[in-house]
């Protein structure tokens, strides 16, 4: 009998990997992205075989497709309406920055009647109703045929979700619900309830990293048995606090090319693409760091998110002894074939430097990014950009906007971080930091103790156990 995680994200691998879970569970098989099998298989964990998903695609069923945007959009707008409704401004804003007031206007009014169309429908329970009408559109589907086989082939025993904000794994699930094996979804990230997933397969239980999550899950979930919806912390986190993964002092400043005596000011950057002004940011700041204006003649690191690792993406447009970039860009286009069959590799492989990035850094600096949360276990202050270069960056492309999601401030509220609203206020603020690093620490406290879940490294055992019960029938 196996075990059956699919993983279709990039990040979604490092969870097994970090939980362990290949050495807790037997006949574990972990279905991957196959744009990304060459570099997952070339990093799979110790016990897992690695196996493709599904290259499934919900466009292609035009109905199915419709029907789960109106399901998502019901759902979000009624539940979540904040973050929806400036979503939705943020993208007329972007289409038509260069066009008329007029055009921009009309624009808006659309988007105002979908998002009252869309509320309304959440409010007569529609979104419940149509979320049920896509699983079983989705567990009917021939394509769906072919993981019936596969989970008769391997005899699993449960089919779990570890990126449900993935495309491909609502079909994985919803055959296994169907077929009658057991299923599982874990919520990988904090921002994916209220941002990401389209469509949330039915499951047998849910497995989240806090109470928080838990509660915020609920809200977006009405329908869901609450008894189904199990704390079990993140092992994305599991390695955090133990120093035997990550690299010691000297050899992580010898590979970012910085000084070890010296104070480290870390800059991680938002997914590419989500941004494309940021590098503008990156830059000012190295510019700081190369004349000398952070206290205690700190350095910088600008580190890139890993969805660009392997890729030709550039993080700064000029380097100094003093402000380096992480990692270096090559040859690989962005989301290239090439890129795409290695990138999963690269993050694994990557693990010990982040770890280290997170321990050794003074500063962490990132647009309201999860690097909070991470930076906030290690007792690390954050500084959180709220500006644009240029100032007059189109709102709908500014950094502001992503403030207003619920997620976000939920973050922002546990006092973890401070808001740099221009960039000379970012080096201020950071150089408060870098002179006082106890400032904000009772905040960093209540970021760890009701964001993160259980910080003790177990968490893959506590998802393994899980598994086995939901496996065994509960």
């Amino acid at each position: 009998m196996s075990v059956i995680i699919g993983c279709d994200s990039f990040l979604a691998l490092r969870n097994v990997r970090n939980g362990d879970l290949g050495r807790h569970l037997d006949n574990l098989v972990v279905l991957v992205d196959p744009n990304q099998l060459e570099g997952s298989r070339l990093a799979a964990p110790g016990n897992v075989r690695i196996e493709p998903l599904q290259d499934f695609r919900i466009e292609t069923e035009p109905a199915l497709h419709a029907l789960a945007d109106r399901a998502n959009l019901a759902r979000k707008t009624f539940y979540d309406p904040v973050t929806r409704w400036n979503k939705m401004i943020a993208t007329s804003r972007r289409a038509y920055a260069d066009r008329s007031r007029t055009r921009l206007a009309v624009s808006l009014a659309k988007r105002l009647a979908e998002f009252a169309s869309g509320w309304l429908a959440g409010a007569i329970g529609q979104a419940i109703r149509w979320r049920r009408k896509v699983a079983g559109q989705l567990g009917s589907l021939s394509a769906a045929d072919e993981y019936r086989r596969l989970f008769k082939q391997l005899d699993a025993r449960i089919v779990a979700g570890f990126s449900p904000e993935g495309l491909r794994e609502m079909l994985l699930l919803e055959a296994a619900r169907t077929e009658g094996v057991p299923t599982m979804v874990m919520i990988r990230s904090r921002d994916n309830l209220s941002s990401k997933i389209l469509h949330l397969p039915l499951a047998d239980r849910y497995l989240v990293w806090s109470d928080v999550t838990r509660s915020f899950f609920l809200k977006m979930y009405p329908e869901v048995n609450p008894d189904s919806v199990i704390v079990t912390g993140s092992p994305q986190f599991d390695h955090h606090l133990d120093p035997r993964y990550r690299l010691d002092r000297r050899e992580f400043f010898e590979r970012m090319e910085l000084d070890s005596t010296r104070p480290l000011i870390v800059y991680t950057t938002a997914t590419p693409g989500l941004i494309d002004h940021e590098i503008n940011i990156t830059q000012h700041l190295a510019d700081a760091a190369h004349h000398g204006r952070f206290a205690r003649g700190a350095q910088l690191l600008v580190r890139g998110h890993p969805r660009m690792f392997g890729s030709d993406l550039r993080l700064l447009h000029r380097e100094y002894p003093e402000a380096k970039a992480f990692p270096k860009p090559v040859g690989f286009k962005y989301q290239s074939p090439e890129h795409e069959a290695q990138v999963v590799r690269l993050i694994l492989e990557d693990e010990p430097l982040h770890l280290a990035t997170l321990a050794y850094q003074d500063v962490q600096v990132n647009v309201c990014g999860t690097m909070t949360i991470d930076s906030a276990i290690l007792d690390k202050p954050t500084v959180n950009v709220y500006y644009d270069i240029p100032a007059d960056t189109n709102p709908g492309c500014s950094v502001r906007r992503f403030y207003t999601r619920s997620d976000v401030k939920q973050m922002m509220d546990y006092g973890t971080s401070r808001l740099a609203r221009d960039p000379e206020q970012c080096i201020e603020l950071i150089n408060q930091y870098l002179e006082q690093p106890e400032l904000d620490a009772e905040g960093r406290r209540r970021a760890r103790e009701s964001d993160c879940g259980p910080l003790d490294g177990k968490a893959g055992g506590r998802i393994a156990e899980q598994l086995r019960l939901s496996g065994a029938g509960f």
